[in-house]
């Protein structure tokens, strides 16, 4: 026999083994990994959270409560409304989420006012910040704001001081300062005035209207003939009443609060001196309170006004009549006034502005005002268009004169611009 050859087959068998042995235990060792190694999956949805956080201030009490609980009170219709449908839709969660509000009593206090700002971030966490009535209440939410880096929506907050280099802030439903007077000047000149008595509270919101008056004033030839600040919430008007009438005004303007406004009428009317004209802020913001308080003593005033006295058509949210429907389903047997929608369109605004983020991220929200919604929305409010630091500049109160009826109701005629007048002015008034 030829012992070579079965030593060549022996080790080429050898070798065949040692291939297959090699070749079980890796398919072994792969097999066992696979089925002890936990599976994992990625996943790129967020758990959405219960209810987006709205947070915000009123006043029960104190010089400011029928003006912030009128618009609390608004704020309230919108979370309703908006929840009726499922709340607000937010891509990242893929979802709509409810809203609920979380609110605290300032009581017209703006030290109080402070703390609870900072309360609803710090403890209560709210998506959401936003303002109490009117630039006293709202000036402690904007430096918080500012110091905080926390996006502050600004309902009625309207001092020009707010939206001076402040990325923070976005003024949803009364036009800042400037705007907020435009119309006067032109619609007192083409009544041939030129001499006008003003006095105003020595507030922001009041005294920066007052400086904006006076450029306007300029470019139209008109005078200020007295131009004098009183402490808000003045009772006694007679001192200013009296230095008014000894100048001969053939106009007067008296910028305030309701808190101003309604014993400044009163006691003009009251004290049997007669102006050509008197013009305050609030009986076109707050008539069904003002025909309670001041009634017949405005009779022939003129004021400046707002939804609903003037009607908007919308392309974003409820009509007038729609939204009348909503308030009155709410607070059967009390008519809404500006500040009930002032209320209501910051909700709008809100809720839009998020659904368009489509996420709660306070920068992601602020570029979705600015990229998808300023200058091409309007809702019963009117036209939202805000600068890149959040001034509102789409608004613009019409100048307009109320006539009051003996049966207790009254009527309000748009006098300025001539596009919207619905008549004529009565000037001299009777």
């Amino acid at each position: 026999m030829d012992g070579s050859k079965y030593r060549s087959v022996s080790t080429g068998a050898v070798i065949a083994i040692v291939v297959v042995i090699i070749v079980v235990v890796i398919a072994g060792g792969l097999a066992y990994y696979y089925s002890t190694k936990k599976v994992t999956t990625t996943s790129t949805t967020v758990a959405a959270p219960p209810y987006i956080l709205i947070g915000t201030l009123y006043a029960s009490t104190g010089s400011f409560v029928s003006s912030s609980m009128s618009q609390y009170e608004g704020l309230q219709v919108w979370a309703k409304w908006i929840n009726q449908s499922g709340g607000i839709y937010v891509k990242q969660y893929g979802k709509k989420i409810p809203v609920k509000i979380v609110a605290y009593d300032d009581q017209s206090n703006p030290s109080t006012a402070q703390s609870l700002y900072q309360q609803l971030v710090t403890v209560n966490h709210v998506n959401v910040l936003v303002a109490d009535f009117g630039s006293v209440l709202t000036a402690p939410a904007v430096s918080y704001a500012n110091a905080s880096h926390i996006l502050l929506w600004d309902v009625t907050g309207s001092s020009y001081a707010f939206f001076i280099n402040n990325p923070y802030i976005i003024l949803t439903s009364l036009p800042a300062s400037p705007y907020f007077v435009t119309y006067v000047a032109p619609f007192l000149h083409s009544l041939n005035i030129t001499k006008v008595a003003v006095i105003y509270a020595a507030n922001d919101f009041n005294a920066y209207q007052d400086y904006f008056l006076g450029t306007f004033f300029k470019q139209y030839g008109i005078t200020a003939v007295v131009n004098e600040s009183y402490p808000t919430s003045t009772s006694d008007f007679s001192t200013y009443i009296a230095t008014i009438k000894a100048a001969n005004p053939q106009a007067v303007i008296e910028l305030g609060y309701p808190t101003d406004d309604i014993p400044f009428l009163n006691q003009v009317a009251e004290s049997g001196t007669y102006f050509p004209m008197v013009l305050t802020n609030f009986p076109g913001q707050l008539l069904p309170n003002f025909m309670t308080s001041v009634g017949k003593n405005m009779n022939g005033t003129f004021t400046l006004a707002y939804p609903p006295l003037v009607s908007y058509t919308p392309n974003y949210g409820p009509n007038l009549t729609e939204f009348e429907e909503l308030w009155n389903s709410t607070y059967p047997g009390t008519a809404p006034n500006f500040l009930s929608i002032a209320g209501f369109n910051a909700g709008l605004i809100i809720g839009l502005a998020i659904q368009d983020a489509g996420t709660l991220n306070q920068t992601a929200i602020k570029a979705a005002v600015l990229n998808e919604i300023s200058g091409k929305i309007t809702t019963i409010d009117g036209l939202f268009n805000v600068t890149q630091f959040g001034m509102q500049v789409g608004e613009n109160p019409l100048p307009s004169q109320i006539w009051v009826y003996p049966n207790g109701t009254a009527k309000v005629v748009l006098l300025w611009p001539p596009s919207e007048a619905t008549g004529k002015a009565v000037y001299p008034a009777p």
